[in-house]
């Protein structure tokens, strides 16, 4: 592949423009192969203020020879290969009017550097050429002359490559200035990270282990996270201590509509058996969309002892009913609370606070804050919980239980309460 970066300057922006600087740096993949560089009289006036912009003097461009002159130099660099610049719209239509001008026919693709920062870096508040070197550090700047812009666009191109197509394995760690700003602010533990847009609106909501890094992955620069960098301004924290409660915070401030739900429907000879519909009545277990609810399903059916009447005829058994039955209530059980009634506890929002989640009767009752430590708290539980909790975070406590029983267990940060006195 030959692409040709390219740079111009030019009488003005209007109909009629003509060129009076170019420069064509041809580059292999690998390095720059050659260099093209003129000045072109436009056979017009030039006006005071490009005069100004560029530093080209009238008298310079008397002496430069004219495009048709240097028309077929230019256009072999360009045939076959890809016209890079920054704002192709604006300089191919310049320079192919000028070709056609000439008699002149030059097939080569274009390639946009504008468009495709606009693509790769959403977000961003300047697309200039200026700002788009300064936001990814590219050495060459700008400078309102050709041949150094073409350096620039060049710099450009390589990084927006990198960024489009990074080695096998390496993500590309880029943010937006003001997001980079406010992410240092942002503490390492756990809690709600709000996304919030230019009016204070909230945009989304993540309860995190790590704010810090869930924000930074999330604020990542690519092309999916467009909607998000594109309306985010401001990034808050709210310090919980406890991912559980975490998520408790996030659920109010971001609420999911749970449409499909798990369910235990019997057969007419007793069978029980899960099930994956839509709606909430009867539910064991409620999900966001029929894609989770199916993949937890099958979870759950996977986890079951594989019937034996499945390999020979006659049907089940009244044995096996009952031992399936059985099976399936201690399925239930154990990706439910552990145990009837337990008190979950972690770090707090200050270092000398503890955070408390208590289950009383298979329930959910509630989560609190208490400077008391877990054996003091044991004793009298209902004095550390301070909100109490809606089905919403029952179920999230229940799903957060089941995907982290090892992690609870060897953390030893729950405990069984034989007697509640409240």
């Amino acid at each position: 592949m030959r692409y040709v970066i390219a740079d111009m300057e030019a009488t003005g922006l209007g109909e009629g423009r003509q060129i009076i600087e170019l420069a064509l740096l041809t580059w292999d993949g690998e390095k720059v192969v050659d260099v093209y560089e003129t000045l072109i009289n436009p056979l017009v006036p030039l006006p005071d203020r490009v005069q100004e912009l560029t530093g080209i003097h009238p008298r310079e461009l008397e002496r430069a020879p004219k495009f048709y002159e240097i028309a077929e130099d230019i256009a072999a660099r360009l045939d076959g290969a890809t016209f890079v610049s920054h704002n192709t719209g604006f300089d191919w239509e310049m320079l192919s009017t000028a070709f056609e001008a000439m008699g002149l026919t030059v097939k080569c693709r274009t390639h946009c550097t504008l468009k495709t920062a606009q693509f790769l870096v959403p977000g961003l508040k300047s697309y200039t050429l200026e700002a788009l070197c300064r936001f990814f550090n590219v050495r060459a700047r700008p400078g309102h002359r050709a041949l150094p812009d073409a350096r620039a666009t060049l710099g450009l191109f390589l990084e927006l490559q990198l960024l489009a197509h990074p080695p096998r394995g390496k993500v590309i760690e880029r943010h937006l200035p003001h997001h980079l700003q406010q992410l240092k602010l942002l503490p390492a533990r756990a809690g709600v990270v709000s996304y919030r847009d230019v009016n204070g609106q909230l945009v989304f909501a993540e309860a995190a282990d790590d704010m810090h890094a869930a924000a930074k992955e999330r604020l990542r620069i690519r092309a999916e996270a467009k909607e998000l960098l594109e309306r985010c301004e401001a990034i808050e924290g709210e310090v919980t201590g406890s991912p559980l409660i975490a998520a408790f915070r996030q659920a109010r401030l971001h609420p999911v509509l749970e449409k499909w739900m798990i369910r235990l429907t019997e057969e007419s000879d007793g069978w029980l058996k899960f099930e994956a519909l839509p709606g909430r009545k009867g539910a064991l277990w409620t999900f966001a969309d029929r894609a989770e609810a199916q993949r937890t399903l099958r979870e759950l059916e996977s986890s079951l002892p594989n019937p034996k009447f499945a390999w020979r005829e006659g049907g089940r058994s009244k044995e096996e009913i009952l031992e399936h039955n059985r099976a399936i209530d201690e399925l239930v059980r154990a990706t439910r609370f552990p145990t009837d009634n337990l008190l979950l506890w972690g770090p707090g929002r200050q270092p000398d606070e503890w955070s408390y989640v208590w289950v009383r009767g298979g329930k959910l009752v509630g989560w609190g804050y208490d400077t008391r430590p877990p054996e003091k708290v044991m004793e009298s539980p209902a004095r550390a919980i301070q909100r109490f909790s809606g089905g919403a975070e029952e179920r999230i406590a229940v799903r957060y239980l089941r995907e982290h029983r090892h992690k609870r267990i060897k953390a030893d940060q729950w405990r069984a309460l034989k007697e509640i006195r409240c």
